[in-house]
């Protein structure tokens, strides 16, 4: 009797010492090896310096005579604070190893997370599908407040998801996580957060237990007794100072009727693009499991904040990622539970993408390096050497092995057979880390000449009058060359509103390239700008 025995599938090898060095290596391309960069850095590594070296703690200074509300100090704190304690002399790279280890946190956080959902051996494939998003690499590769409320979500989320087991502990968690979601320009993404706490109960028995409640009311209370009292702090300190800042944080709803509709098609264009492979995956999820995504409290939760950090996006009538940037973490949990049931057109078509994308951005790279280094192709180095004039080259052989061993690693990752979902996902992961370190081994010694400010600042040196009796006024509009100078060469700039009527003998403003500074009384002492700027910086 002739019988059928079907084909066995190859046993998956598990790998997690691959997973934990890809991990790894992806965060080491954010720490180390470059100046501050815009639009947040020199703000943040100003302010902390301030900090640190007049103890003002309460209200941040980007020098010791412009104060900086537009976030609360909290986030600042954090990196002054672990300075303070270890004494870590160069601030840049302390901010920038504090700033990986809070994204080691978040990819940490996220793994839990997915460890926990209704999927095999999920947590991976969170953590996978999250260092290949465009829009989490896009937050992780700048120090900004963006990765401290990312941190936030992630710790939000995973308070919640295990209220049921640990209510206390998890009440504290909450707490924190709603104090990292609060550091953010606006109010926009902590009014959510509460929201969420209100909303859940209503959608399923399993959040109207005694457990929720505890973990709920316990983080809430804890949030409003720290938060309440920086508030307090602050209004009793400075009131004026307090009023700026309450303006400003709560300004994040439009009353324009015309701003939604160009406010929605924005975050139609710019999702598309900033949460791939993730909305490929969502989009498969919710066909998959549309008569049960509400079983896994999680998926649900994930669902209620992404649809309503979509509304308020558009609410704010706002064209800018800052408004939407959290649903990277609820669209990555629905992007991970069914990969393995994807078909195997999609993930023939999405890994054969990727491949091609990554390939031809590694030779791209390679290309650039060969024309820093050799000179050819000669249109490709003068096109370089233009946006870095002062750039010299100088080789490496630690980066071109850094370089060379990725590659490798890349190699093998593509070129394994019986690709599935969880395989394509692991190619995407391996490609943006093949991508960036590649650029950062190869490129970075050159991409930070183009962006940073060292050479314009030095140059301002000669031509400034920075003593007790000679003061330089800035315009208060553009308030960027404050944290600048104060960095580089300890120039404490004052900022007024009408410098040409105050007593400074010098002004130090930022303009438009091509527009030509015409104050009677005040004539041009010295002018520079990057290449890459479309704003000059000019010394009357």
């Amino acid at each position: 009797m002739l019988t059928y025995s079907p084909n066995k599938k190859p046993r998956r090898k598990d790998r997690p010492w691959l997973l934990f060095l890809m991990a790894l290596i992806w965060i080491a391309g954010v720490t180390f090896f470059h100046a501050p960069w815009e639009p947040y850095e020199p703000y943040v590594v100003a302010i902390v310096k301030s900090i640190i070296n007049t103890n003002s703690w309460l209200v941040p200074y980007l020098t010791p005579s412009a104060p900086y509300l537009e976030l609360q100090p909290f986030y600042f704190w954090l990196f002054a604070l672990i300075i303070k304690v270890f004494h870590f002399s160069d601030i840049a790279n302390a901010v920038r190893l504090i700033n990986a280890l809070i994204i080691f946190g978040v990819i940490a956080l996220m793994g839990q997370i997915g460890s926990g959902l209704s999927a095999f051996r999920n947590g991976r494939s969170v953590i996978m599908i999250l260092i290949s998003c465009v829009g989490f690499i896009n937050n992780a590769y700048q120090l900004s407040p963006n990765i401290v409320v990312l941190f936030g979500f992630s710790l939000y989320f995973y308070a919640l998801q295990k209220s049921a087991h640990m209510p206390g502990i998890s009440a504290w968690l909450l707490s924190i996580g709603l104090i990292f979601i609060s550091l953010n320009f606006t109010a926009q993404f902590i009014v959510i957060a509460l929201l969420i706490l209100f909303i859940l109960p209503l959608l399923g028995k399993e959040w109207r237990t005694p457990e929720y409640l505890i973990c709920a009311g316990g983080g809430l209370a804890l949030f409003t007794l720290l938060f309440g009292s920086y508030v307090w702090q602050l209004n009793s300190v400075d009131h004026a100072f307090y009023l700026e800042w309450e303006g400003k944080y709560l300004s994040f709803i439009s009353f324009n009727l015309a701003d939604y509709g160009q406010s929605a098609l924005f975050l139609v264009e710019t999702l598309a693009w900033y949460l791939i492979p993730a909305w490929v995956l969502v989009v498969w999820t919710l066909y998959k499991r549309r008569s049960r995504i509400f079983q896994d409290k999680i998926l649900t939760l994930s669902l209620l904040s992404s649809g309503l950090l979509l509304l308020f996006a558009v609410l704010s009538g706002q064209h800018d990622e800052s408004v939407i940037f959290p649903i990277i973490i609820p669209l990555v949990l629905l992007a991970s539970v069914e990969i393995d049931s994807i078909k195997i057109t999609i993930v023939s078509l999405l890994n054969w993408f990727c491949i091609f994308t990554f390939g031809l951005a590694g030779a791209f790279i390679a290309t650039l390096y060969i024309a820093l280094n050799f000179g050819r192709p000669h249109e490709l180095f003068i096109k370089a050497k233009y946006y870095a004039p002062n750039y010299a080259f100088q080789f490496n052989a630690w980066q071109l092995a850094l370089a060379v061993l990725i590659t490798l690693i890349w190699l093998f990752m593509i070129t394994r057979k019986q690709i599935r979902g969880r395989e394509m996902v692991t190619n995407w992961a391996s490609g943006t880390t093949f991508v960036l370190v590649m650029f950062i081994s190869l490129c970075l010694p050159w991409f930070n000449a183009v962006l940073s400010f060292q050479d314009v600042v030095g140059s301002s040196l000669p031509h400034l009058k920075n003593t007790g009796s000679n003061c330089i006024a800035t315009n208060q509009a553009n308030r960027v060359q404050n944290a600048l100078w104060y960095y580089y060469a300890d120039v404490s700039l004052d900022p007024e509103v009408n410098f040409a009527q105050g007593s400074c003998n010098q002004a130090l403003i930022s303009i438009e390239a091509d527009e030509v500074v015409n104050i009677p009384g005040w004539k041009e002492v010295w002018s520079n700008k990057r290449p890459v700027d479309f704003r000059r910086y000019v010394l009357l």
